[in-house]
C-alpha cells in the first residue's frame, strides 16, 4: 500500500506543461520538494538565478516560504471551466500579450492579458 502513495504522489503533477515564470518569463522545471517521510509536493520553479517563484497545479503561482501557506494572487487567471490556475504558456513580447492556459488535460481555455 505504501508503494502506491507513493507512486500517486510522485505521478500526480503534469510533466507535459512548460510553464513560464510570471516574473521573468523564463521557462519552468519541474521540482519536488519531501513534505514528510511519505509525502512530496510536486511543483515547477523558475530556472533564472536567485528567483523564487514556483508554479503549482492547485495554487497557481506563489514564493513559498517554509511554515506558511502560499499567498496566491487574486489577479491569478482560473479557468472558467475547471475552477483551476492557469500557467504562462506563451508571452507576445511585439503585442505586450500573456496568454494563460488551463492544467487540465484536453483544455483548450486560454486568456490572454496585456
Amino acid at each position: 500500500m505504501k508503494a502506491a502513495s507513493q507512486c500517486y504522489t510522485r505521478c500526480f503533477m503534469r510533466t507535459d506543461l512548460l510553464p513560464l515564470c510570471d516574473k521573468h518569463f523564463r521557462t519552468m522545471e519541474p521540482s519536488l520538494a519531501p513534505y514528510s517521510p511519505d509525502y512530496s509536493i510536486d511543483f515547477f520553479r523558475c530556472t533564472e538565478k536567485f528567483c523564487g517563484r514556483c508554479f503549482g497545479e492547485r495554487v497557481g503561482y506563489a514564493n513559498p516560504k517554509r511554515d506558511q501557506p502560499p499567498e496566491v494572487s487574486p489577479s491569478q487567471p482560473r479557468c472558467e471551466l475547471h475552477g483551476r490556475p492557469m500557467f504562462i504558456i506563451s508571452l507576445d513580447r511585439q503585442r505586450n500579450h500573456i496568454t494563460y492556459a488551463c492544467t487540465e488535460p484536453d483544455c483548450s481555455q486560454r486568456v490572454v492579458r496585456t
